[in-house]
């Protein structure tokens, strides 16, 4: 039995002496039991693998598409084909029918808005008290002076034929007394021509500068009452509602068309400043 064990023990520091290396006295750390125990906890020092990286493989993932995505080149427009001479023929066309389309439905309402007006008030039509009191004011001048200068002259040839015993053909006498009348006649066109129809505004004393204005405006009213006409015909065979719809349009666009043109004149004025 004794020698059992004394065999024993031998094999024993054998086999610590081929298994065992000499390391420095410095060197050697002797865990403490709590260090031990925390570290095969954290599964450290015994071996065992750690976890699958998954977050980083995400990340990898995630930074390789975001390299890829600023490698591809930045998305640019379409670029813009320019129109034949066709395509702008057709645009022109287009924007010339709208520009007519829309100007009708300006007359169109102005046609409205004056036929409401006169319905209003019925003296919105008649001539203003000034002004017929300045046009009545320029016939005595214009009207008086051929007239009475007429019948003056009839009167004088009468006289000088009765008691001065001159002879005067009846063709120039009546000649005369014609030219003179048909003077006091165009005196009164040129009173109510040349007056001021503005009721604020008096003219010269000749009126000219009036008498061709007024004109210019006579012919100008001449061709609108024809148009007006027409368009009085046409809005005869459309319902009122459709009219109306259109006109709302119009005011719509017209509005839009205005504030575009107020931003730009900001924008204009911010850049001069």
């Amino acid at each position: 039995m004794y020698a059992l064990r004394t065999s024993t023990l031998i094999l024993l520091v054998a086999s610590t002496c081929y298994s065992w290396t000499p390391i420095s006295p410095r060197c050697r750390v002797t865990p403490s039991f709590s260090t031990t125990l925390s570290m095969a906890k954290s599964g450290k020092g015994f071996g065992a693998a750690p976890e699958p990286p998954k977050k980083k493989a995400q990340e990898e993932q995630v930074s390789s598409s975001a390299t890829a995505s600023s490698a591809k080149p930045a998305s640019t427009p379409p670029p813009v084909v320019p129109m034949n001479q066709g395509q702008k023929a057709l645009e022109n066309m287009r924007r010339e029918q709208a520009e007519k389309r829309d100007a009708e439905l300006r007359k169109v309402k102005e046609i409205i808005t004056t036929d409401d007006l006169v319905r209003e008030d019925a003296g919105a039509a008649a001539i203003p008290e000034k002004v017929a009191m300045r046009m009545g004011k320029r016939m005595l001048p214009f009207v008086g002076i051929p007239l009475f200068g007429g019948m003056g002259a009839f009167v004088a040839f009468w006289y000088f034929a009765t008691y001065r015993d001159l002879e005067f053909q009846p063709a120039l006498v009546a000649v005369t007394t014609i030219v003179l009348l048909a003077f006091g006649l165009l005196g009164i066109t040129y009173s109510m021509m040349s007056a001021s129809w503005d009721p604020e505004r008096e003219g010269s004393a000749l009126g000219f500068d009036e008498f061709s204005r007024n004109v210019n405006n006579l012919k100008e009213g001449l061709s609108r009452s024809k148009e007006n006409a027409v368009i009085r015909e046409r809005m005869a065979g459309m319902p009122e509602s459709e009219i109306q719809a259109a006109i709302r349009e119009l005011d719509k666009r017209d509005e839009l068309k205005k504030k575009k043109e107020q931003t730009l004149k900001s924008k204009i004025g911010s850049e001069l400043e």
